[in-house]
């Protein structure tokens, strides 16, 4: 199903250009030339429907040729993470038994540390993901690095919308990231709610510089793009570097582009630049985790006229499941909005009714792409999924205006007496702090409250901060009992594979820190 949406675009539009990378470009004739010639290849390596292909690539071309490739021979696409370390993605490999594993540069070593493991496939498959300096193509993963004749037929019989497309991986703050599966026709539902929730079209160019194995980045704007027509311009996800994603965006004439918190924070730290003249962006979005306020301020005030988005999704829920139109993003700034296209949002009380406005619940989503569950876990799924409503473990509330605002995990929130504290309103109000770059909070072990607020704060470099400068700052804005007892500074804060904050291991720092006996700055009782 996905894989004929690509060959749709070459009869449509044949020499229009589908992906650039670097020097390199690709039109759609080309980019679905060689996912036909790639799915012959691994069909004629035994390559059946169904059976797993992974790909431990950074961004590059070769990322959508073989989701493409996949596609059309109705194998499933598995991108692995690459900053995870050997014993994470053999792991993976043991949960999704892969036939072929598809590698990019660098991974010699990790390879080395799976040599032994009996999922390790058999199949390994070099590809050179280097950002392309210059124009010619590169040989292709397919009959050169595969032995196989280039053969430029398609398979005539059609795979079913249901059939699983790609495993996509959480962030496993528990433990291993579970795949989550997508299939044709999830895929294709989430695609065209951002194509007509964003007025996407064939003239539209996006910039990604966010890792593509991450949904944001690959579903948010890049897939959709690729299904109507668009370009993808695929920058390099080594090191971020905002500087280049700017000049990027002026060359290639950005329209429409996706830029993640973390990565935002850094472009306004960078310096404008008067000859980049961006003319052609009119669409930002954002979303993965919340945005701090003082950073959608910087963002209005740095690209005045470009709309900006403020979006809420997860991988298992559908990535942009809900998210801030531009003529509200200003008296509702903090906010996710309202529904996506095709999208049900409702927030439930613990016994199972829906909340009334304002109150905090946890927020279940139903939609024609929310996945269809996790790998080889039926009993996960079972939890998750309840007639036909995915329940995403995400506190958050309905304004009387029908707009949403995330309070945070469910797991995450902080019972201190009889009190609730979403860490998400305690963590925005130390964001607006001058000289905060980022700052992250948990609930923690108290013999008398039961649980009290921690605060792991990152200073920006040449400021200066301390505990009890936070504190009086929480306690001037918010009720005394969502004040930090304890802040700790640190130089970053942890982060899972999706780039959120892992509270968890913030939890792992205090109990180290608890074990040891440490004492600690904190506020008055």
């Amino acid at each position: 199903m996905i894989g004929y949406q690509i060959s749709i675009q070459a009869r449509r539009r044949p020499e229009a250009i589908a992906l650039v990378f670097g020097a390199r470009q690709l039109t759609y004739a080309e980019l679905d030339a060689r996912a036909v010639r790639l799915a012959a290849a691994l069909h004629a390596r035994g390559i059946q429907r169904g059976e797993r292909v992974a790909a431990l690539l950074h961004n590059c071309p070769a990322f959508f040729e073989l989701l493409f490739a996949c596609a059309k021979l109705g194998a499933v696409f598995v991108p692995i993470n690459f900053r995870l370390v050997a014993r994470e993605v053999g792991l993976i490999l043991d949960a999704c038994t892969p036939r072929m594993l598809f590698v990019g540069a660098g991974f010699a070593d990790l390879l080395a540390s799976l040599a032994t493991r009996d999922t390790r496939p058999a199949w390994i498959v070099p590809v050179d993901d280097h950002l392309a300096s210059l124009p010619v193509a590169s040989p292709g993963p397919d009959e050169d690095l595969l032995g196989t004749p280039a053969d430029g037929r398609e398979s005539a019989a059609p795979v079913p919308p249901e059939a699983v497309l790609m495993l996509l991986h959480s962030s496993g703050t528990t433990g291993l990231p579970k795949g989550i599966m997508y299939s044709h026709a999830t895929t294709l539902a989430g695609s065209s709610a951002k194509i007509i929730d964003f007025s996407l079209t064939a003239h539209d160019v996006t910039v990604v510089f966010g890792p593509l194995f991450h949904a944001g980045p690959l579903m948010d704007l890049a897939l959709p793009l690729l299904l109507c027509g668009g370009r993808v311009v695929l920058g390099a996800s080594r090191q971020f570097n905002p500087q280049q994603l700017l000049q990027t965006i002026d060359e290639q004439g950005g329209s429409v582009i996706p830029i993640y918190p973390t990565m935002l924070r850094r472009v306004l730290d960078t310096p404008a630049d008067a000859h980049l003249a961006l003319r052609r962006l009119r669409l930002i979005i954002t979303g993965g985790e919340a945005a701090p306020i003082p950073v959608i301020e910087g963002v209005h005030a740095r690209f005045p006229g470009v709309a900006f988005v403020n979006n809420y999704g997860s991988t298992e829920g559908g990535p942009v499941t809900t998210y801030l139109a531009p003529q509200d993003s200003q008296h509702k700034m903090g906010s996710v909005g309202r529904e996506s296209f095709s999208v049900e949002v409702r927030i439930m009380d613990e016994a199972g009714g829906e909340c009334a406005p304002d109150a905090v619940g946890e927020l279940v989503v139903r939609s024609p792409f929310v996945c269809l569950g996790y790998w080889g876990r039926p009993l996960e799924t079972a939890a998750q999924l309840r007639n036909g409503w995915w329940y995403t473990g995400d506190l958050a509330r309905r304004d009387a205006e029908g707009f949403l605002w995330i309070a945070g995990r469910s797991k995450d929130m902080v019972k201190t007496g009889t009190e609730n504290v979403y860490p998400i309103e305690v963590e925005q109000v130390i964001a607006e702090m001058h000289g905060v770059v980022e700052v992250g909070v948990i609930g923690v072990p108290d013999p008398a409250w039961g649980e009290s607020v921690v605060a792991y704060v990152v200073v920006a470099p040449g400021r200066s901060l301390d505990a009890a400068d936070v504190i009086a700052h929480c306690q001037s804005q918010l009720a005394s009992y969502k004040k930090p007892r304890w802040v700790r500074f640190v130089d970053s804060l942890p982060r899972g594979t999706t780039n959120k904050v892992a509270k968890n291991v913030l939890r792992e720092w205090w109990g180290h820190e608890a074990s040891a006996g440490a004492t600690a700055a904190h506020a008055p009782d």
